[in-house]
């Protein structure tokens, strides 16, 4: 990944430096409940198809609900309500992301339509009014070059049955966002100031400011969100913040990886990072297979259903802690100062059978990588990826096709005799191909 800026920005915290007393921390945990029911209330009235043309930029929807009286009623101060109003207006547009993302795969994998049909989806799609006015059954008012590029692309297709079968995507992948949480809420610098080696909260009550200690006498002047511990009587205020890369020193060398589900990561020399990432994985997988029927009739409604989220929550936390402390091992151990991997391909629809299906469909490849992104990143570790088709059948040393064993995962070459493990294999071609990509750009 080419392009580094010289500054990321990270999330530092802060801790209260004593105890809150009870009847303080129920003051922070009624804000913190009445930011969910803020955004419980947006994501209610504002998740649905129809309103699709108020959720961009938002600025509708700030002016209804401020005509709401929802605030009101709360009795909750305005920095806190139109946090929590934008913050479900991020969640919101964030679902749209991936439901739009999901009908494209469908598109995209739907054998009965045609190339024309497939262009007059994607154009529609990707022209946000087009894409608004077929959702709501109505005719799209455009001009110019997209008035001229959306008569072509209907022009030998029908669009009434492509129109409705992309309602019928979306209604299917749509859901409607909602939390239980009142874990903490968002403040903004107006919510609070700091003083006296702590920091003033804003209250309900009017002119009241809750005072609590620090343990720092760090200040900042941003947007920070404010986690509550009630059990522990603890706080933690957590503050983005931009700063310089790190360059470590001793970075220095090229390697190659190869990424799998068995094992997340193992390089060109054979050393093997994240070799219990199937287990984390299968527990997460099993967990869902074995209880999610049971939760998919009357969701909102159903008991087990908060039991079974924070159940699978709490299998992927987890999951997320293993991987970047694998990865972190890995960048340490290594000390590369650029990084190959294979472009991964999309999953496949074939496979073994139903508990293998299901392990490589949840298989977190997306965040596996995300997570290598950042934390090359903040080492100014260059990533690059490189050319993956027949990666794992090339042989690393002489590039003839090789063998694949089965039962014991080893590459046999034939033409050199070569033999290596599979995954050093593939990772030694990937090495060779990324300098040899390198090289002639």
């Amino acid at each position: 990944m080419k392009g580094y800026k010289d500054t990321i920005y990270k999330t530092v915290y802060q801790y209260n430096q004593i105890p809150i007393p009870a009847a303080d921390m129920e003051r922070l945990q009624e804000i913190a409940r009445d930011c969910r029911e803020v955004k419980n209330y947006v994501y209610d009235r504002y998740s649905s198809i129809r309103s699709l043309p108020k959720i961009y930029p938002g600025y509708t929807v700030q002016n209804e609900m401020t005509q709401s009286g929802l605030r009101e009623r709360l009795g909750l101060p305005s920095v806190y309500f139109y946090l929590s109003i934008f913050d479900a207006l991020g969640d919101i547009k964030s679902q749209w992301a991936r439901t739009k993302s999901q009908v494209e795969k469908n598109i995209r994998n739907n054998e009965n339509l045609t190339p024309g049909d497939r262009h007059y989806l994607r154009f529609v799609m990707k022209q946000s009014q087009c894409f608004e006015a077929v959702l709501l059954g109505g005719e799209p008012e455009l001009s110019g070059v997209w008035e001229e590029g959306y008569s072509a692309v209907r022009a030998e297709v029908d669009t009434h049955r492509l129109d409705q079968y992309l309602r019928r995507q979306v209604r299917r992948q749509l859901s409607k966002p909602h939390t239980d949480a009142a874990e903490g809420f968002t403040a903004s610098p107006k919510g609070y100031r700091y003083a006296d080696h702590g920091i003033y909260l804003s209250m309900k009550e009017s002119r009241q400011r809750l005072f609590i200690p620090l343990t720092d006498n760090n200040r900042y002047a941003r947007q920070i969100y404010v986690r509550l511990y009630p059990e522990e009587g603890k706080v933690t205020l957590g503050v983005p913040v931009e700063v310089r890369q790190r360059h470590p020193a001793g970075y220095e060398g090229e390697i190659g990886l190869a990424m799998g589900l068995k094992c997340m990561f193992v390089t060109d020399q054979g050393r093997a990072y994240g070799e219990k990432y199937l287990e984390y994985q299968s527990a997460l997988t099993d967990y869902v297979r074995e209880r999610l029927p049971r939760h998919r009739r009357n969701a909102q409604n159903n008991p087990g259903t908060k039991k079974y989220n924070a159940g699978k929550a709490r299998l992927e936390r987890t999951l997320h802690d293993y991987v970047n402390a694998e990865i972190t091992r890995m960048l340490e151990t290594e000390k590369p100062k650029i990084i190959y991997l294979p472009k991964l391909p999309a999953r496949s629809k074939a496979g073994y059978n139903r508990k293998v299906n299901a392990t490589v469909n949840m298989w977190q490849k997306g965040f596996v990588k995300s997570r290598l992104v950042r934390k090359c990143w903040e080492r100014s570790v260059e990533l690059v990826e490189v050319f993956g088709k027949g990666i794992s059948t090339q042989c690393s040393r002489c590039g003839a096709d090789g063998v694949k064993e089965k039962g014991n995962d080893m590459f046999h070459c034939p033409a050199c005799g070569l033999e290596l493990p599979e995954r050093q294999n593939t990772a030694g071609n990937v090495l060779k191909r990324g300098k040899s990509e390198k090289e002639s750009s």
